[in-house]
């Protein structure tokens, strides 16, 4: 017995003293960087399969990727254009893909109907942005008639003179989703990592591209698109890493005789083809997550490099990722569902939102049924067709702390104090109608990090009263485990190893509609609201009075009193009801009653508990 209490000494002694040091976070509204445009995956190359699943699991997939309710809520999704079944030299069966084409301009419209379904099922929940992206050209349009490229046969594996066709084919596509099947694709890209060779052995589509082959297809495809009226931006150059953005690849180049990578100055930066474009310049950022050497030092090379065309109005997109490297180098064998790859992961989405200024940030592949670190979602359907199993990781949810709650025309704004790639890191975001701030930490390290808010550049009528926790740990239930909240004057304590996400409602008092009867005073709605342990009463008065404030049953039993007294004039939300009645016993579930009186006059709120 005294072991045990010394060991709750010594721990009650720490508890105090990590509370009494916490780190303090600045928050500044005025500082003021990219806008967001997405979160997203894309359906390469899972979903031809698991489109084939029983209907309510294909649901169960579509409401952890789309719904804001029920999963992550990706607020993009990119659709992989096929290029035909190539099983010659491709011979994994899930990565050689159907394509619409069966001649010239002539199409079998009933083909990748499995992907069709969950890209319907995105926009049922509300996903707005979709991109098409193809990985090579149909088999037809190939030097060598595959779906990969073959050493030493050509800078690119699309025939020569061919970009008017593959132009052709890929408006005739975006065309038919637009006006048979409602899908308008926001952005088209025609190349994908197109500086590595994408030889015979790579065993998946793929097709290399010097720069003047991509300045090519940029040129046909947007005349194409012009052509047959279609809205649709070219996205390039889908950058397999980030030295290629403004390095040369010289062994390519030299093989080939022509120019790959330096992609800002030899593709992005050119006039005749910045027109052509859309206002972002994507890439992957594979190979770029070494603590030492590369995390930090390749995101800061590339920010110098893309500041200008970011100042020009342009963007920077991170269109896929998954762990290839590892931040020590262990590679992306082996599938981790727990929290270390979710917090590898959620440290590299936060230096390329605060290094590179990305205005989206999108994974590789949603569903894997690979042995590696590629997955949001895993499945073991492609070993055991019987198996239509649903494997969630911690990853997927670690995604969903920025995804959810960061919608499009959000606003990363400044965020001090919290920038440790070893420890703690935060970024900080209003919403597109600034009523909300939200704010993302990441703690890597085994020891929980008290913080404590100061905010700045907030207008004097504006006010945040409190943070909604959400929660991703290695505790089982915590997959954006919501958490009672947080005064913003409090120290918060961000658990070790995990990812949390703050979200604050942003109010205007200045706008508050008071009826005339209550100008003297108003009762604001308790927040949150419904709760399960405590809430607070939040209340204003225009002068010194006697305030009293009470909890009433439905059917009008007065439950607990909890202020009857004198206050100064003002704000106030020093007010908690903990759902316990005047004998403090938690009472029932439902629906009660908060009244404030002031000289006679009554303003009334409805109170939910749910224990």
């Amino acid at each position: 017995m005294r072991a045990r209490g010394l060991l709750f000494t010594v721990y009650f002694i720490f508890s105090v003293c990590l509370l009494a040091n916490p780190t303090i976070i600045t928050i500044d509204l005025s500082e003021r960087y990219q806008v967001i445009d997405n979160f997203g995956a894309s359906d390469c190359w899972s979903m031809q399969k698991i489109g084939a699943w029983h209907e309510n699991n294909k649901i169960k997939v579509a409401d952890l990727l789309f719904s804001v309710e029920k999963g992550i809520g990706l607020s993009a999704w990119r659709f992989n254009i096929g290029a035909g079944i190539n099983r010659t030299t491709i011979f994994d069966d899930w990565r050689t893909v159907e394509t619409f084409e069966i001649g010239e301009r002539l199409y079998d419209w009933t083909r990748q109907e499995e992907e069709r379904w969950f890209l319907q099922a995105a926009k049922e929940r509300g996903v707005e942005q979709f991109i098409a992206f193809v990985n090579s050209p149909p088999a037809r349009m190939t030097r060598n008639g595959y779906t990969n490229c073959t050493d030493g046969l050509g800078s690119t594996n699309l025939k020569e003179g061919y970009e008017p066709q593959f132009a052709k084919y890929l408006a005739d596509i975006l065309k038919h989703f637009r006006d048979e099947w409602g899908i308008e694709f926001d952005y088209i890209s025609p190349v994908n990592e197109p500086q590595w060779e994408w030889n015979y052995g790579c065993n998946q589509e793929g097709n290399r591209a010097s720069n003047e082959d991509i300045r090519a297809i940029i040129s046909a495809l947007h005349a194409e698109l012009k052509r047959q009226g279609l809205d649709t931006k070219i996205s390039v150059v889908e950058s397999g890493d980030l030295e290629s953005w403004y390095k040369l690849k010289r062994d390519i180049s030299a093989k080939y005789g022509e120019n790959y990578g330096n992609y800002l100055y030899e593709v992005i930066g050119v006039d005749s083809i910045r027109n052509k474009i859309a206002d972002h310049f994507c890439g992957h950022s594979y190979w770029s997550d070494l603590l030492n050497g590369e995390l930090v030092e390749d995101r800061v090379a590339l920010s110098a490099r893309i500041k200008p065309f970011l100042e020009s109005g342009m963007k920077y997109w991170v269109t896929e990722y998954c762990v290839m490297e590892g931040p020590y180098g262990e590679g992306g064998y082996g599938r981790d569902l727990g929290i270390n790859t979710a917090l590898n992961v959620a440290r590299v989405i936060h230096f390329d939102l605060t290094i590179l200024n990305a205005s989206a940030w999108q994974w590789w592949t949603a569903v894997s049924p690979e042995n590696y670190k590629d997955g949001l979602i895993y499945t073991d359907y492609k070993y055991n067709p019987k198996m239509e199993n649903i494997i969630e990781s911690k990853t997927l949810w670690a995604l969903g702390n920025y995804s959810r709650f960061i919608r499009p025309g959000s606003v990363r704004i400044g965020l001090t104090g919290a920038n440790d790639k070893y420890s703690l890191m935060g970024s900080a975001y209003v919403n597109s109608d600034e009523t909300k701030m939200i704010l993302v930490f990441v703690n890597v390290s085994n020891s929980p990090k008290p913080v404590r808010f100061e905010i700045k550049g907030l207008d004097e009528d504006r006010v945040i009263r409190s943070f909604i926790p959400y929660i991703t740990s290695d505790n089982e239930r915590d997959n954006l485990c919501q958490y009672p909240s947080v005064h913003v004057d409090s120290v918060y304590v961000v658990p070790a190893r995990s990812i949390v996400t703050l979200v604050g409602d942003i109010e205007n008092t200045a706008e508050i509609d008071v009826p005339e009867a209550l100008k003297d005073f108003r009762l604001f709605q308790n927040y949150p609201n419904p709760f399960n342990s405590m809430t607070r009463i939040p209340y204003y008065i225009k002068h010194f009075s006697k305030v009293k404030i009470d909890i009433f049953s439905i059917n009008g039993t007065n439950v607990k009193s909890l202020i009857n007294r004198y206050q100064s004039p003002g704000y106030h939300d020093d007010i908690i009801w903990d759902g316990t009645d005047m004998h403090n016993q938690k009472v029932s579930s439902g629906v009660y009653f908060c009244t404030m009186e002031v000289k006679g006059k009554k303003d009334i709120k409805k109170v939910v508990f749910i224990r």
